[in-house]
């Protein structure tokens, strides 16, 4: 499970840095040049196919989609499944840091982050948004507070903090939302609520966007900006 959180994790963190201009790629060297092994394998197969003859690529591919058909299934749908999930957990971001932009822009632009106190303010602060428990506003809220913990770190010349959040974000999310996310439905059930945009929908329409996001964003707005100014 820690894994597939790690994904949604650098894939939120990604996101926000791409809207501020930056390159997760660039930030993580080491996976790039471990995704480089393994792309540059995939080409040399591809190579392999166009360069070979029709009559060994005919066959091949052809036993090769009789005997994977139903595995290859069964990818597509997990394949679909976490694409929905880290889309619609984007677009709740996106609403999240809309409806809060003065709090977000607040937030970014007082926070004192070093290498040395970047873990205890982290931690400080996501300890006081679950503090009253777990609802899937302050989920949204406890990823957009990372992605902005890691665009200041960009921002402010710390890159090497981005790694290092990426890191506590899993683990808290492994640790002690893991067990909340799964006794109410699981992402699908997030996703289900609030994906195809349905948080600005909401919104728009006034009705129960308070319920999920403003009972968290509360709290975040406030609390992130209460809890790290007091820190100066």
């Amino acid at each position: 499970m820690s894994s597939s959180n790690r994904e949604l994790v650098i894939d939120f963190v990604s996101y926000k840095l791409s809207q501020k201009g930056y390159s997760w790629s660039q930030l993580e060297e080491e996976e790039e040049d471990e995704n480089r092994t393994d792309f540059a394998a995939g080409e040399d197969e591809m190579d392999g196919v166009l360069n070979g003859s029709p009559s060994w690529h005919g066959p091949a591919g052809h036993v090769v989609n009789g005997a994977t058909v139903h595995r290859s299934g069964l990818e597509v749908h997990e394949i679909r499944r976490a694409a929905d999930v880290r889309q619609a957990l984007r677009e709740a971001g996106d609403e999240f840091e809309l409806r809060y932009r003065r709090a977000f822009s607040d937030l970014t632009s007082q926070l004192h982050i070093t290498p040395g106190t970047a873990y205890q303010s982290f931690e400080q602060v996501v300890n006081e948004l679950f503090r009253d428990g777990v609802n899937w506003g302050r989920i949204v809220a406890f990823f957009s507070f990372g992605g902005a913990l890691c665009v200041e770190s960009v921002v402010k010349e710390m890159r090497v903090l981005v790694k290092r959040i990426v890191s506590w974000m899993t683990t808290y999310l492994t640790d002690h939302l893991d067990p909340w996310i799964q006794e109410n439905g699981g992402w699908e059930r997030f996703v289900d609520l609030y994906g195809n945009d349905a948080a600005a929908e909401v919104r728009k329409g006034q009705e129960t966007f308070n319920k999920w996001l403003l009972t968290g964003a509360t709290v975040a707005g406030v609390l992130l900006l209460g809890s790290l100014l007091s820190r100066k």
